[in-house]
């Protein structure tokens, strides 16, 4: 089954997916799945592969290959094969340069070789452009949290507009997804996902909704072989009937009406006679 973007980021209009996993999580499977959904919307694809070789970023995507974009560093890192200075390639700059009023998505594996590379000072401000300029420009990116300071980790997924964190245990996959609406509102979804061989979601679970409908009581009429619910037919006649006891009710208010019509109250003092 295939899931579009909104359950991931609420609206779906997300414009810079941050993924963050650590060396013991590897978040690879979620970029490509988000990769993937990219790709079938037809989107332009532009893949910076800094970390990993861009062959197998793409592998079991099942998509066309030929018509991403492709800078693979780390298959090249001294640049023999393209002619071009490595430390050029590695700049910001280069993305600014090269990549300014492209119209499609930025997929970059990782901002950690960026961050070092550049500093995450000059890596915000270059990502916070391309952003801001551009509104046709959406950014992709995994960033390999566990190799920054708290300070780096925050000023990168302040900027994003969704923070897909990736968790892990014994039993199942799950991430928190943070989305930072326009508005300034922050939603948080723990979730719970399974991910086919052809990088598409099998499931995808919010673990607390989930968890609110499985404590929900159960209805205690829901499995009953009569209905407990009057028709509109039923509900005229039963207003209409009178049952003994009503009757019974309307005697007994006729008969305290007639003893309230009549006067048994004397006026006249009984002991008006004594001389006090």
């Amino acid at each position: 089954m295939y899931l579009t973007k909104e359950p991931l980021y609420g609206n779906g209009k997300a414009k810079f997916i941050l993924v963050k996993d650590t060396d013991d999580i590897k978040g690879l499977k979620i970029f490509k799945t988000v990769l993937k959904m990219y790709c079938k919307e037809q989107k332009n694809v532009a893949l910076f592969s800094y970390d990993g070789i861009a062959e197998d970023i793409l592998h079991g995507l099942e998509v066309n290959s030929d018509a991403i974009k492709v800078l693979d560093i780390f298959s090249d890192p001294y640049a023999w094969y393209k002619g071009e200075n490595l430390n050029a390639l590695l700049s910001v700059d280069f993305i600014v340069e090269n990549f300014c009023d492209f119209e499609g998505v930025l997929c970059i594996y990782s901002l950690t070789s960026l961050l070092i590379h550049n500093g995450v000072d000059k890596v915000y401000k270059v990502l916070h452009k391309l952003l801001n300029t551009n509104h046709d420009l959406h950014i992709l990116a995994i960033l390999h949290s566990d190799v920054h300071d708290s300070k780096e980790n925050d000023i990168i997924s302040k900027l994003a507009s969704t923070v897909l964190c990736i968790n892990s245990d014994e039993t199942s996959d799950t991430m928190l997804s943070t989305v930072h609406n326009s508005s300034g509102k922050v939603i948080s979804l723990f979730l719970e996902y399974k991910i086919a061989k052809n990088f598409e979601f099998l499931s995808l679970v919010d673990v607390q909704l989930q968890k609110k409908i499985e404590e929900k009581k159960p209805d205690p009429t829901a499995n009953l072989t009569f209905n407990l619910r009057l028709r509109d037919e039923e509900k005229e006649a039963k207003s209409q009937l009178q049952l003994p006891y009503m009757k019974k009710q309307t005697s007994d208010d006729a008969v305290i009406q007639n003893l309230l019509e009549n006067d048994f109250y004397d006026e006249d003092d009984p002991d008006d006679d004594l001389d006090i």
